[in-house]
């Protein structure tokens, strides 16, 4: 079995393989929708000391993966602030939670997961989100959309106390055709970062989102390093997506990329 990395940052030490056994842990173990629990409970510090005590990995992931997502706090703040201000104190608990929960809700309705492709480069590559064409009408189909860009790193200054290596998603060109979607997250970017935990049915990880823009080499820059605008999860295993289509499932339609492309980088 391949080593984590030591403590320190400067020594190089040869990740875990995604299909490492020891890496699943079987009942009982974290899935993309008990992590999801958690940050509707607001167990933040869990979160964040599972984000900052991942796994290193040798490569980026490959393939389809589960994914939820919770607590879109970038948007519910602003609402938040303004109900202070409408309602006051004694109504702004309930709705405030109401519009998370919405949110949360909606999110997870709308969204399915990522597709990563291969590559030459295993630390480099790029995907898709696996996201409801139109986000308005419940019977449209689940499409592969909303491009990244995505590499393995081995730290990030919006992850300083991370110990393990981070996957990067970059939104820097985001469109694939002029999906009403793909315009908005062009217009609000975003970078996503993401680490991988031991999990049920192997490495699951655990991504944060944050808001802020892009400059003309594709180098991103946060808002507000210190606001995430939300949690989100993934499993690239087998068994996550046996459980999302048995458990997750509303029966819409899913258009998938087959096979999934490969990147000759």
């Amino acid at each position: 079995m391949a080593t984590t990395r030591a403590a320190t940052k400067e020594t190089s030490i040869t990740g875990y393989d995604h299909d490492d056994p020891s890496l699943k842990t079987g009942d009982g173990g974290l899935t993309v929708w008990v992590l999801q629990k958690m940050a509707q409970e607001k167990r933040f510090n869990e979160l964040d000391n599972l984000f900052d005590n991942g796994l290193t990995m040798n490569a980026l992931p490959v393939g389809v993966c589960a994914g939820t997502p919770a607590r879109v706090f970038n948007i519910v703040d602003p609402i938040s602030d303004w109900l202070d201000w409408f309602a006051g104190r004694d109504w702004h608990g309930k709705i405030y939670f109401s519009i998370s929960d919405w949110l949360d809700w909606f999110a997870g309705q709308n969204w399915r997961g990522k597709i990563y492709f291969s590559s030459n480069n295993k630390r480099v590559s790029e995907g898709r989100n696996r996201v409801r064409e139109f986000l308005a009408d419940p019977r449209s189909p689940f499409i592969p959309m909303c491009k990244f860009q995505t590499v393995l790193v081995d730290n990030h200054p919006l992850a300083p106390r991370a110990k393990s290596n981070i996957v990067i998603l970059k939104y820097a060109d985001p469109r694939t055709k002029p999906y009403l979607l793909e315009q908005v997250v062009e217009k609000f970017p975003v970078i996503d970062l993401m680490v991988a935990v031991k999990g049920k049915y192997g490495p699951v990880f655990v991504g944060k989102t944050w808001l802020g823009r892009y400059d003309e080499k594709g180098e991103f820059t946060a808002s507000n390093p210190d606001r995430l605008n939300n949690w989100y999860f993934l499993d690239f295993n087998e068994g996550a997506l046996r459980e999302q289509r048995e458990s997750h499932w509303d029966n819409s339609r899913e258009e998938m990329l087959d096979p999934i492309p490969h990147l000759d980088n």
